[in-house]
């Protein structure tokens, strides 16, 4: 129970604290819809993002040494998908027009086909975001790494955690003698586990899902500070703004669309 309290406590905090910087995909998205006053499609947005973030972090914690060589392979493609998607997403945020004469800034949107898709539209651009794989990956270990440190009952997830970072260097190593997958990170969590502790699949569960919690717990508030806020904007400044995160989003497109053709033709 000792160490289900602590993962709780630990994967919510992670979650809340890490989805803060609004420089990423889903912060621009959620930032100029909800200055559009769209509340319901911000909210959707980030339960889709929360849903693929919790799935990452589970594989990250506990099914990473099987997955990450059968994912690997597909990273150029996902990046490709993924800048496609951006792309397409940041020239629609840029065209965005208003209509000065008729908007309410005190008001939020509730029409069904304006919040139409923002479930969907979250979900894809995160699971076509590698980089927020190998993000949470590395925070992953930062966090548990400083548990260990502070001698926080973490019920072994910390040793399962290093175990699978050390793997995929080896995995990603140049050495081929060094690219022999450790699949005995389980086995020798296990013999040196406590009979009273709790299942490393179900701490991986726990903390999987206090983390996504507490991303779109943020999110979510984020996107209410914005839409109660804006009316302390002009709407020709709004305007611009909107269109300054589109083109950000169009610009991360091409970054991954860049990254994408480096790994192709490294292959």
């Amino acid at each position: 129970m000792e160490s289900a309290i602590t993962i709780i406590i630990i994967g919510f905090v992670a979650g809340f604290i890490l989805s803060i910087p609004v420089a990423g995909p889903i912060n621009i998205l959620i930032t100029s819809n909800a200055l559009l006053g769209k509340l319901p499609y911000c909210v959707k947005v980030a339960i889709g993002a929360a849903i693929i973030e919790f799935f990452y972090v589970l594989i990250i914690v506990f099914g990473i040494v099987t997955l990450y060589e059968v994912y690997k392979p597909f990273v150029p493609y996902i990046l490709i998908v993924g800048s496609i998607i951006l792309i397409i997403v940041g020239i629609r945020v840029m065209r965005t027009k208003f209509d000065l004469t008729h908007i309410n800034l005190k008001e939020i949107v509730r029409d069904r086909i304006a919040n139409k898709g923002g479930l969907l539209t979250g979900i894809l651009i995160n699971i076509t975001n590698p980089s927020l794989f190998l993000g949470w990956l590395s925070s992953t270990f930062v966090i548990f790494s400083l548990a260990s440190s502070l001698n926080l009952n973490t019920g072994g997830l910390d040793l399962i955690v290093k175990e699978n970072l050390n793997t995929i260097k080896k995995i990603n190593s140049e050495n081929k003698l060094e690219q022999k997958v450790d699949n005995g990170i389980m086995e020798r969590f296990n013999n040196h586990s406590k009979p009273d502790q709790l299942n490393p699949v179900v701490l991986s569960l726990i903390y999987a899902g206090s983390l996504s919690i507490g991303s779109f717990l943020w999110l979510s508030l984020y996107s209410r500070m914005i839409v109660k806020f804006r009316n302390k904007l002009r709407i020709g400044l709004i305007s611009g703004v909107i269109r300054v995160l589109g083109f950000v989003l169009i610009l991360i497109g091409i970054f991954l669309a860049y990254n994408s053709i480096k790994m192709f033709s490294v292959n």
